[in-house]
């Protein structure tokens, strides 16, 4: 049986969010689950989806650097959670214009995978391309400062190894 994965905090859920009573840890399908012993409910620990956007502009890629945890001050792709109710590719064009004031129109999936590089939660990333369509670069939202950067002037501080990995595969010609 697996552990559960300390890393999702589920040491603060006690009590089954259907009836109240003491969760306690049994193995279901293969995993360790925190089930409740009175009414059987099992709490599945899912990853949260995220987005990212590769924003290229003449040759140039725009980055944002972070102004809170987790990686506070290290640079990323305009990225963000999914908000209920909303699709990925919409969750992409908010987050670009939330932290960095431009409007952008999606062109493709790039990219989706598990990781968990955030040290807050499991993820599931979704990355697209996008191109600007409007707006002013201004950093906003939870963006410190937002750039293009060319292929030999991004810095060394990104913050996901994710990311670092789909800005080499653009500068590579390896997406359009």
């Amino acid at each position: 049986m697996r552990k559960l994965d300390a890393q999702v905090n589920q040491e603060g859920l006690r009590y089954c969010p259907r009836c109240a009573a003491e969760l306690s840890e049994r193995e279901v399908r293969g995993h360790a689950r925190l089930v409740c012993p009175a009414c059987e409910y099992v709490l599945y620990l899912t990853p949260a989806p995220v987005t990212c956007v590769l924003v290229e502009r003449g040759g140039a890629i725009l980055l944002v650097r972070r102004k809170y945890p987790p990686r506070e001050g290290h640079w990323c792709l305009p990225a963000g959670f999914v908000e209920v109710g909303e699709s990925p590719g919409e969750s992409a064009v908010r987050e670009v214009r939330e932290e960095t004031g431009l409007d952008v129109e999606i062109e493709g999936l790039i990219d989706c995978w598990a990781s968990d590089e955030d040290p807050r939660t499991p993820v599931v990333s979704f990355a697209f391309a996008a191109k600007v369509v409007g707006g002013d670069l201004e950093p906003g939202d939870d963006a410190e400062e937002a750039v293009f950067f060319e292929r030999g002037s991004v810095p060394e501080g990104i913050a996901f190894s994710s990311h670092r990995r789909l800005i080499l595969r653009c500068f590579e010609g390896e997406i359009p």
